[in-house]
């Protein structure tokens, strides 16, 4: 997904939203007959923002009710606080589209509910602008908003594949334990001097049982799985990343080194692997690839920063 676009198409759909941010209450007039399309056109989405399915979206009854208010004014809004981020603010745009891509995930929105999001938002605009909709500003409108929803389903279908498998592997027995020790064992196996980490000489064997039946073990092991599941119930941004930067802290007073997080990455796939055992595939791993990627980013540059 890639949100690099040419200065005309920026241009269009700029010039066009600032023609109705010029509307007095812009953003619930907007909101409302984008919502009323949306309602019209893909009904179920409409108990996706709490509305009874059988609820007409063009009542009184409705368009009247504080939550739908609420819901068509900050839609409006984070529309408004993307479109602001076209160009040079890529990168943030593409954090934001990933977070938003995480909380659609779990509020049960799904991949083909986007078009009809697509198309609502363009007679949206055709209604609320009339003839100064041309042609060629709709053509810019369809680019962008195959960006920005690329970017949102993309997150969302990676949040969702992951959360899914999670949830799988936490029907296992002491899967925490179970999860956990294969991941520590492979760890000490291809990174032999992180086992001075945890308490053990570099040269015990990693599958004795002084190590595998240490308590020691089995506590770091589900210690890990546990970080881990909590870092999976987040879900703002901000909160992860917060997370992750006291984990780095704590890492740096522990010793460890930038090198180990890919040798941690690949123990947790290969343990997920072994766990998941069919249901694991090449998809998977990519979407628990680009996850493991932003968290343990995160924690080194916390600990790079920790050491200046």
């Amino acid at each position: 997904m890639s949100l690099e676009m040419d200065y005309e198409t920026i241009f269009h759909v700029m010039d066009s939203w600032e023609l109705l941010r010029r509307i007095p209450d812009h953003e619930q007039i907007a909101g409302t007959i984008l919502f009323t399309h949306l309602f019209q056109k893909c009904p179920e989405t409409k108990v996706l923002f709490g509305f009874p399915l059988d609820m007409d979206p063009g009542s009184e009854k409705m368009q009247q009710s504080k939550p739908f208010v609420r819901h068509a004014s900050n839609m409006i809004s984070m529309l408004d606080r993307a479109l602001n981020m076209l160009g040079p603010d890529a990168e943030l745009l593409a954090e934001i589209l990933g977070g938003l891509g995480k909380k659609h995930a779990r509020m049960g929105v799904h991949e083909t509910h986007f078009p009809y999001f697509g198309e609502s938002l363009l007679e949206m605009l055709h209604e609320v602008l009339g003839n100064s909709f041309t042609p060629e500003i709709e053509h810019s409108w369809r680019n962008v908003y195959k960006a920005l929803s690329g970017g949102i389903v993309d997150s969302m279908n990676t949040e969702r594949s992951v959360l899914d498998s999670w949830a799988k592997l936490k029907q296992i027995d002491n899967y925490d334990e179970v999860a956990g020790g294969l991941l520590f064992q492979t760890l000490f196996e291809r990174c032999p001097e992180t086992k001075t980490l945890f308490g053990f000489p570099v040269d015990m064997d990693t599958n004795s049982g002084a190590i595998l039946n240490s308590r020691r073990f089995k506590i770091h092991s589900r210690y890990f799985i546990e970080m881990l599941d909590k870092a999976l119930g987040m879900v703002e941004a901000r909160q992860v990343e917060e997370n992750m930067k006291a984990l780095g802290e704590m890492h740096n007073s522990y010793g460890v080194k930038e090198e180990y997080f890919p040798v941690m990455g690949e123990a947790l796939f290969l343990a997920l692997e072994k766990t998941l055992k069919e249901d694991w595939n090449d998809d998977l791993r990519a979407s628990w690839g680009s996850l493991y990627g932003k968290l343990s980013s995160q924690m080194v540059s916390a600990m790079k920063a920790g050491k200046k």
